[in-house]
């Protein structure tokens, strides 16, 4: 028996009340699922984010007074 036919079983023993909520936690894990793949879909991989501030006037220059500056800015 696959979980599917399980859980149909054991939806024959439930009152309605408690069905309507297994529908309404099936249908919110779909719409979860959707999310996921939609997200997904748009997800840029990090490797085509790399380099792309050697241009960049805040970015350029030496690494420690730039992380100095960032760190002065929160002082």
């Amino acid at each position: 028996m696959n979980t599917a036919e399980k859980l149909y079983e054991v939806g024959k023993h439930l009152p309605e009340p408690y069905l309507a909520e297994l529908l309404d936690f099936a249908e919110f894990l779909i719409q979860k699922q959707g999310q996921r793949e939609e997200i997904t879909k748009h997800t840029i991989p990090l490797i085509e984010l790399q380099g792309g501030l050697e241009q960049s006037t805040n970015f350029s220059g030496n690494p420690a007074l730039i992380q100095e500056r960032l760190r002065d800015e929160w002082h």
